[in-house]
């Protein structure tokens, strides 16, 4: 298996509730801890061939 550096990765967080797939938004600070966590505990990475663009057209996200 390759090691790749997500040092400079970008996190999303998604919560599965009632079957229903949300984005997650949350204070900077606390966003910080949580993506500094996720970034190192992973083991691994499964490339699904989608950008973060797609993926939020696909959550129906509009910034703004």
């Amino acid at each position: 298996m390759n090691k790749v550096n997500i040092e400079d990765a970008t996190v999303n967080i998604l919560i599965e509730l009632d079957g229903q797939v949300h984005l997650v938004a949350m204070e900077q600070d606390k966003f910080d801890a949580v993506s500094f966590l996720a970034k190192a505990s992973a083991s691994t990475l499964v490339k699904t061939g989608r950008s973060q663009a797609e993926l939020l057209e696909f959550l129906n996200y509009k910034k703004g």
